[in-house]
């Protein structure tokens, strides 16, 4: 059994909550402004589906080959290489006059996801399992949170500065958290000392399981990311109003995560999971069925409160199924799995938007993660017991 690492004895997750909360924030301005990008320099809705996918591609690249490195003490490291790159990003937004320069802005920021994300997760997972719910869903709330006030910062700012104000501010913003960055140290739970390929995970069926149900999720979040905002703004919304309505509608997610932690870790990751998942399938397809800007945003806010009790339950149903040495590696398969699903979809559910329009679109969306889910659930059959594995990481000798 893997051996517990005391929360006393471990690193502060202060600077960890803290650095995915700014950089939330500036990844939602970039979200909340995709409508401005094509209304103040002709981008297409194709091109800012590329834009999207991009970013998330090179956070799926940065995640699966630096991801380890954490498990190996490097996740401070990680950290601020994340943040300094996150800044780079959203200067690089600020400055863009045509296509190229927001998706290198985009690839700049998916690179500092890939490498902030699996770090910090890696961290607040080892540092006090008796609590992993808990923490987890904390670090999904900060994370979350950034996302809440992102949007309504970005809506204010756009109006009293012009489009590019936002990306300025926030660059500043995510300046000022350097010195709190450097203060995030080394976890004390065991390193992996072999070095080990992250690719020796996939021999793993209850892991492979538990990223099938990462991938129906993050098919969402694409079609979130990609299509939401156009479909509101073609329906007339206001750049404020757009700002305002993701505020309100992410303002569940970051209440409810931390009390979702607790819940998925006493009933079990993969029950909680499922149902959340599940709920967002059925709320993708409503999406597409439903008039008018108020319903879409009144839907919204109903499916983020499934997300925010379920949010912390896909990483801790990852966690379960490896022991302490491999988090990182688990962590960092995960959130490549999840930028790469959101990538695809964020590119072929803009392709098939621009082409059929939102009905049809969020219906595929809904198709495609009950399918997904399907595939999941059935992998991970051997892990409904997983409520009383998750105060205790897995066994080793389950990781193959």
């Amino acid at each position: 059994m893997a051996a517990k690492n005391e929360l006393h004895e471990g690193p502060s997750l202060v600077p960890y909550y803290l650095i995915l909360f700014g950089m939330s924030a500036g990844i939602a301005s970039v979200m909340t402004l995709l409508a401005e990008f094509r209304n103040e320099l002709g981008f297409s809705q194709f091109g800012i589906g590329l834009g999207v996918a991009g970013g998330l591609g090179a956070a799926f690249v940065a995640s699966v080959t630096l991801a380890p490195q954490a498990d190996r003490g490097r996740a401070p490291v990680m950290l601020r290489s994340g943040l300094l790159l996150g800044i780079a990003g959203l200067v690089t937004v600020a400055m863009t006059s045509n296509l190229w320069h927001m998706v290198v802005g985009r690839v700049l920021f998916g690179l500092a996801f890939g490498l902030a994300h699996p770090a910090a997760r890696r961290t607040v997972i080892v540092a006090d399992p008796n609590n992993l719910g808990r923490n987890l869903g904390r670090l999904g709330a900060f994370d979350v949170a950034g996302f809440v006030v992102g949007p309504a910062a970005a809506a204010l700012l756009n109006a009293v500065g012009g489009f590019r104000t936002p990306f300025w501010v926030m660059a500043i913003l995510l300046t000022l958290l350097i010195p709190t960055a450097w203060r995030a140290r080394p976890d004390t739970a065991p390193k992996d000392t072999q070095r080990r390929s992250p690719t020796d995970l996939f021999h793993n069926q209850r892991l492979i399981g538990a990223f099938f149900i990462v991938a129906a999720y993050f098919v969402f979040i694409g079609a979130f990311e990609s299509i939401w905002v156009l479909e509101m703004d073609h329906r007339g919304a206001d750049q404020w109003q757009i700002g305002v309505s993701i505020t309100v509608a992410a303002l569940p997610i970051s209440i409810l995560a931390p009390w979702g932690g607790v819940l998925a870790q006493r009933y079990g990751a993969r029950r909680w999971a499922v149902g959340m998942v599940a709920t967002c399938a059925v709320f993708s397809t409503l999406f597409g069925l439903v008039e008018g800007i108020m319903s879409l945003v009144v839907l919204t806010i109903a499916c983020s409160c499934a997300e925010g009790i379920g949010f912390p339950s896909t990483p801790m149903l990852v966690s379960a199924a490896v022991p302490e040495d491999r988090q990182a590696a688990a962590q960092g398969l995960a959130s490549a799995i999840e930028v790469g699903v959101a990538a695809v979809a964020a590119l072929g559910l803009a392709a098939i938007y621009e082409a059929s329009g939102d009905t049809v679109a969020w219906i595929v969306a809904g198709v495609t993660m009950a399918v997904l889910l399907i595939i999941g659930w059935n992998l991970t059959k051997e892990s409904d017991d997983d409520a009383a594995k998750m105060v205790q990481l897995t066994d080793p000798g389950n990781d193959s």
